[in-house]
């Protein structure tokens, strides 16, 4: 019983570094293909650009201007809670929101574009607001 015990542990605490593992090396990739622009965040059940991510998307813009020949796609994203045909529509609004934006900015509309994953791709998988409000976002990747 007690050598059981030992394995059922071994097991349990291998099973948790790889994981870690893993993470990390997800969050390495994500940062690597943003290449300097940064995400942005929404309020539940909203698509308006909060006030404290305007100078987000000014350096957003500031970094696209500079680099002429790059484009950009912004992705919606959402938290796990609503339809998934509900939460699809909510992103677009999202990313359509911060792409509106870039536009005011003085970014040229052909070249970005918008995707909505809805609530498949969260950054967080647990189920409360601490993790929640980071899957309510648009990321801004280029291409």
């Amino acid at each position: 019983m007690k050598r059981l015990l030992v394995l059922v542990v071994s097991v349990a605490v291998a099973g948790a570094f790889l994981s870690l593992g893993c993470a990390q090396k997800k969050a390495t990739t994500a940062k690597k293909d943003t290449k300097g622009l940064q995400r942005i965040h929404f309020d539940f059940d909203r698509s308006n650009i909060k006030s404290e991510y305007e100078p987000v998307l000014k350096s957003n813009a500031s970094w696209l201007q500079d680099k002429k020949d790059t484009k950009v796609t912004i992705e919606g994203h959402c938290d796990e809670r609503g339809s998934t045909e509900y939460n699809i529509a909510l992103g677009d609004r999202r990313a359509s929101s911060a792409k509106g934006y870039m536009k005011n900015l003085g970014v040229a509309a052909d070249r970005m574009s918008t995707i909505s994953y809805g609530k498949e791709r969260p950054l967080c998988t647990q189920h409360d607001e601490s993790c929640w409000w980071q899957n309510r976002r648009a990321e801004f990747v280029a291409k």
